[in-house]
């Protein structure tokens, strides 16, 4: 009898670990979605620069450190970094060293993120130029450079103190 006791125990056992086991008489499946949303594209440029004294018919140039774009658009577009920059324009109004006598050359970017930067050295700055294009965009992405913005003054510029306004924008 002590056997069937047993087995009966066993059989018993295995029944109640079957049943602990067996899916339950309902379930309800909830799918739970999360956004990522996009952020926006910026650039950050220094407020002002002085260039280095210059007499007619020489050069002049300016270090500009720490220009960066932050891109948070969560995306894979591709963006570039353009400059342009106004007539130089002295106290006398009609003095003037003109913006195509300027040139931009920007430093290799240090970036963060999955994302190719390449800067592109441009002169004639009286319209838009590129001079940071960035390929190979997968997410959230930095490039911060230093630049170096010279001009050359015309042979018959007169003694004055010039100033223009160098543009930085992002597309």
């Amino acid at each position: 009898m002590r056997s069937i006791s047993r087995v009966s125990l066993a059989a018993a056992a295995s029944a109640a670990l079957i049943a602990s086991l067996a899916l339950p008489a309902s379930a309800a499946d909830t799918t739970a979605t999360v956004q990522v949303a996009a952020g926006s594209l910026g650039i950050s440029a220094p407020a002002s620069t002085a260039l280095t004294a210059l007499t007619p018919g020489g050069s002049a140039s300016a270090n500009l450190t720490g220009v960066n774009v932050t891109d948070s658009r969560a995306g894979t577009a591709d963006w570039t970094a353009n400059v342009s920059l106004t007539n130089f324009t002295g106290t006398t109004p009609t003095n003037i060293i003109p913006a195509t006598a300027a040139t931009y050359t920007p430093a290799t970017a240090g970036k963060t993120g999955t994302v190719t930067v390449v800067p592109t050295t441009q002169a004639d700055l009286s319209t838009a130029k590129t001079v940071q294009s960035a390929t190979a965009v997968v997410g959230n992405n930095t490039a911060t450079w230093d630049a170096v913005l010279s001009v050359t003054a015309p042979s018959d510029a007169l003694a004055d103190t010039y100033t223009a306004v160098l543009t930085h924008s992002v597309l």
